[in-house]
Formats: structure tokens, sequence, C-alpha cells
């Protein structure tokens, strides 16, 4: 069922992410939890001469990953804390978080504004954005992210990547059969 379910979720996003690739011309992965990290499940690589150690199939931390970040986000502060118990916490660069703690404290933010940040704490002198894509169930089951090198980043930059991937994280739930919360309690309210 796991497998069906990742086929779907892949099909599915893959045109959201070729639509963000085109239209940025950076790295968009799909990433999902994997026991006490996260995995590639799909990518699209940037038109730059941008190389980067993902690829799918390869695992990396949830404390340095801004997908990582979004998939403990919106698990129960319970479970999120139990899965850090199990991080062995290897700082990948000097900016890398380096407790449960220090995630932790960070996961309310990145549930209220929506989108979670690597700010080159995987791979220096790289930066990652990430939201979450949800099932039918409201479940968060994956993370939608953008990553483009520091140089690159702006304000504007930053604002405009970050639209684009709530839209994009949207429409693949959607597709999942997600709908809104204010949807789904106008369903409950009849």
């Amino acid at each position: 069922a796991k497998a069906l379910e990742s086929v779907d979720l892949v099909r599915e996003a893959d045109v959201e992410m070729r639509r963000i690739g085109e239209a940025t011309r950076e790295a968009v992965h799909l990433g999902a939890f994997d026991e006490d990290a996260i995995i590639y499940i799909h990518k699209i690589d940037a038109d730059y001469g941008l190389r980067m150690q993902s690829r799918i199939g390869r695992r990396n931390p949830l404390h340095s990953t801004a997908i990582g970040k979004v998939l403990l986000a919106w698990m129960n502060p319970a479970e999120a804390r139990d899965v850090l118990s199990h991080v062995e916490f290897r700082k990948s660069t000097q900016k890398s978080l380096a407790s449960a703690e220090a995630v932790l404290s960070i996961l309310p933010r990145v549930r209220e504004q929506g989108y979670g940040e690597d700010n080159e704490e995987q791979e220096e002198g790289l930066q990652c954005l990430a939201v979450p894509v949800f099932d039918r169930f409201g479940r968060v089951i994956a993370g939608l992210s953008i990553s483009f090198p520091t140089m690159r980043c702006g304000a504007d930059t930053k604002s405009h990547y970050v639209a684009l991937l709530k839209q994009s994280g949207l429409a693949i739930s959607t597709r999942l059969g997600y709908r809104e919360a204010t949807e789904q309690a106008a369903v409950a309210q009849s």
C-alpha cells in the first residue's frame, strides 16, 4: 500500500515539479519520511550547473533539511520528539541544528508560516524551502522543496519561491483527495 501511495504521489507531483523547475530553473525535490530521516522519491534537476548531493533514494537528515522540518512540524509534538530522540545530530555544516530541542523550538513557526527552511544547514552555499503535501485524510505524506544557491536568494526570490511551492503543494494535495480545512469544516457541519 505504501508503494502504491508513493507511485500516485510521484505521478501527481511530477507535473507541478516540472512547472516549478521551468519557472525557476532550480532543483525541485519530493521527499518522504523514512524512519529517522527523509528519503528523496522524485527530483527535477536544476537547469543551472548546480551539483547537489541529492538523488532519488538517498536519505538525508530530518534536522538539517527543509523537507525534514516540514514533515516534523505537522506531526503530533510528542511524536516529533520521539522521532528526534532516535536521531544522531551530525552537523553537515556549521549552521546545522545540533539538538532535538533546537529543532522542536522552530517547528511551531514552520507550521504557522506553512513552509520550512534550510539555510545552508545541509550543504554550504545552498538554501532550500519546502512545503507539505497532504493526503486525502489531511496527513502530511511528503515535502515539496526547491533548492538554490544562497547567492541567488533575495527577499523577492524567497517570497516568489514560497508562493510557487504553496500553490503546487496544494495542487498535488488536492489531486490526492485533500480538501482544505475550510471545506472540511463545511462538510462536517452539513
